[in-house]
Formats: C-alpha cells, structure tokens, sequence
C-alpha cells in the first residue's frame, strides 16, 4: 500500500496522473471511472495526447459499470459520456473498448458472463476508483458474494428522475457493474479520497478490524499494489504518520503468519509422530 496526501483536489488528480502514465506502455490495458471527467486528471491526458507526449490506438480501455436495459451505442448512458467527453478526443481504437452492457436485466446471464470472460482476457494495468460520499466504491459498500464479480444492482426511483433529468436516457433502474474481484485482478489500483465528508471511512479502514462484515475499502489490505490518493480534508493522518502504520500492521500481519506456520507445523509433526508411534 501507498499512501498519498496531496494539499487540495487538483494536487490529488495531478499526483495520481504522474503514477498513472507510468502504465501507459503500448499494449495496456486501464480500466477508468467517469468521475475523471472534466478533471485535471483528463486534462493532462487530453494534453499530453495532442502534444504527441502519448499515443492511445495500442491502449484497452475496459469500463466499469453502465447503465441496463439500454443500447449502450444508441442511448445516452456512461459509455457515451466518456466517448463523448474523453474516447475521442483520445483517438482510442474502437475495437480495444470494452464496456458492460445488458439489454435486458430480466435475462442478463449471457450479458454478465459474457463481460467476465473479456474482463478475464483483459487484466487491468491500473484501475482507478473513486470513496464514494456514504463509504461505496462502484455504488456497493460491503463485500458480498452478489458483488464480488460482474453483477447487476438497483437504484432509487429518485436517482433515475434526477439522472434523466440530466439527459441519461433509461428505461429501467438498473446498473451492470464489475464487482471487487475484478477492482483486485488489476496489476494496480488507485482510490482517489477527496473531500472531508469521507475522512470517517478513512479512519474506518485503519481502526476497525471489519470482523463482522467487510467493507470494500479492507480490499485495500488485500491488494499488492494499491495507491490511495487522498488531499488533507479527507486524509486520516500524514502520509508519514499512515505509512508508519502500514509498516506496523505489515510487521505484525507477518508475525501472526509466523505464528500460525509454526503451530500448523507442531500440529503435522505430533499427527507424524502419533502416526509413528502407533506402527
């Protein structure tokens, strides 16, 4: 785990953006949220494309969640919201964009299989994520077998009027969306924290031991490689204060590992032992 603290949101997106065309080698594959638009973040890939800095016709892009019930090509949704705003003015080559689609959520198996298997073939580089204002990622707080791969989630009456309102086009109440095993495939992950309404999910993830019911946030301790990029309204302490932290549990996670090797290894030599004597 890196532990990032910038002093405001714009610092967070250009700090994030530096680690991030560190993956851009031809032939990667990222995976990137819609939060991204209109940020610094997409400026400087806007950018650095048009100043021949990058070249994206070699680059995968693969989505994150879209819309159900919907032709993802036709209706204004997700998908088109990036083409629109970012895709384009990138050049990316339409055959390497994946994104999920489901035309009918009564009968989305085939659809939702059919997105693991691309998902599968096409391992993220680098996905990025952004704490959502109640503590979710990707519209889920909690880690549960519905969300642990490709799945489909409802939304409220009052979401759907507010989002048709501003010109998404839908039909039903239903997102498609890739769950926390696909978010933990990734080579790396970035989950971009911003704002104090978060702070308590960052204290969340470094005092509570999530015994009971996991949040998404513990995938943090489970990926080898994650980034969070944090500025100081949302951030639990310094970034030297965190990654002292880190550095404890990491020494302490290994001495319980180192426990727990050596007892199973007294429980195989007393069973070898046993076994021995009772021939």
């Amino acid at each position: 785990m890196k532990y990032i603290v910038c002093n405001s949101q714009t610092a967070v997106l250009n700090r994030m953006y530096d680690e991030f065309e560190k993956c851009l080698e031809d032939g990667a594959v990222v995976s990137l949220p819609e939060q991204i638009i209109g940020t610094q973040f997409m400026n400087r890939m806007v950018d650095d494309y048009n100043a021949g800095k990058y070249r994206y016709k070699h680059i995968t892009l693969v989505g994150q969640r879209e819309f159900a019930d919907i032709d993802i090509e036709e209706d204004f949704g997700l998908y088109r919201y990036l083409r629109k705003e970012l895709i384009t003015k990138l050049d990316l080559d339409a055959k390497n964009i994946y994104y999920p689609k489901c035309l009918d959520s009564e009968n989305s198996e085939d659809d939702i299989a059919k997105y693991e298997e691309i998902l599968a073939e096409n391992i993220a580089d680098v996905a990025i994520v952004f704490l959502g204002a109640e503590g979710t990622i990707l519209d889920y707080k909690y880690m549960n077998e519905e969300n642990k791969r490709v799945h489909l989630l409802e939304f409220s009456k009052e979401d759907k009027t507010q989002l048709q309102k501003s010109g998404i086009q839908l039909r039903g109440n239903k997102l498609i969306s890739i769950g926390y095993e696909n978010l933990l495939s990734a080579r790396s992950l970035f989950i971009v924290v911003l704002g104090a309404d978060k702070r308590e999910y960052m204290v969340e993830l470094f005092e509570n031991d999530h015994d009971e019911q996991e949040t998404i946030l513990s995938l943090l301790n489970e990926h080898d490689n994650v980034f969070i990029f944090t500025d100081k309204e949302a951030s639990y302490k310094s970034e030297e204060e965190v990654n002292r932290l880190i550095k404890q549990r990491q020494k302490q996670l290994l001495a319980k590992q180192r426990r727990e090797e050596e007892k199973e290894a007294k429980i195989i030599e007393k069973i070898q032992s046993d076994g021995e004597y009772n021939e």
